[in-house]
């Protein structure tokens, strides 16, 4: 055999036809792959949080039972108590009525206020003296009655089921974060939420869980706060994870 023939045969490639098929089925596959992909990124954030909202709920229990008391050191969500400068970080939609933010508002400490959460044993909250994220280190700081911490505002009380009417000042919030007195004892560490959207990172935006503790009947402070829920760092109740997780699992959707 002559040597350009097999030259010829041995370099021959695709044919512009055959690269286009090939290109087409490529661009199917994706169009199969990516929706896939995403709805399972998407289903396992769902779930995870769900998951991690009950086992902080189990955990502040659990030490409640065995110490008789609330465990001390949430994070405030603050970074100044006195000045009632919110951390900026806790979202960065911030006004959106889905975020923490947009879900909270600020609720100014007095005595009458003060006397439940030291009664729970919560006299000690976290100061972020900067908007640092899930994985710094707050300082504990002495709870004083001259403070600002953050509580929900009266539709995320009905919102979240807690409420037919919600009443300002009821609830206050509180960020289950590195230095709780639970670490090491009903938790080895505190859970972070990692968001399914990439642009929002941990090591910045505060992702840790939320405990939301009840002070007030709606009008007069309760001799001690109770423990009603646990939320995710987007405001989400595990019901709303939840409904999340069925909601991407869904084939209609």
């Amino acid at each position: 055999m002559p040597s350009h023939i097999a030259n010829r045969k041995i370099h021959k490639g695709f044919t512009l036809i055959e690269l286009v098929v090939v290109l087409f089925i490529l661009v199917g596959l994706a169009a199969l792959i990516i929706p896939a992909v995403s709805g399972l990124v998407g289903r396992t954030t769902a779930s995870t949080s769900a998951s991690s909202i009950g086992n902080v709920a189990n955990s502040i229990q659990r030490y409640e039972a065995q110490y008789l008391t609330y465990p001390n050191n949430f994070d405030s969500l603050m970074t100044n108590l006195v000045a009632g400068t919110i951390l900026n970080t806790l979202d960065p939609a911030l006004a959106t009525a889905s975020s923490l933010t947009g879900a909270t508002e600020d609720l100014v400490l007095s005595t009458a206020l003060l006397v439940p959460l030291t009664a729970a044993g919560i006299s000690n909250v976290g100061d972020h003296a900067v908007d640092d994220g899930s994985y710094q280190l707050a300082a504990s700081t002495t709870l004083l009655d001259t403070m600002t911490l953050r509580g929900l505002k009266a539709a995320t009380q009905v919102a979240l089921g807690l409420e037919r009417t919600g009443a300002v000042g009821k609830y206050v919030v509180l960020g289950v974060g590195s230095i709780t007195d639970m670490k090491g004892r009903t938790m080895v560490e505190p859970p972070v939420a990692f968001p399914s959207d990439g642009s929002i990172n941990p090591n910045t935006t505060y992702r840790r869980f939320i405990a939301i503790f009840q002070i007030t009947d709606g009008t007069n402070p309760l001799n001690r706060a109770k423990l009603v829920g646990i939320l995710s760092p987007d405001a989400s109740s595990v019901s709303t994870e939840l409904g999340n997780y069925f909601a991407l699992v869904d084939p209609n959707n």
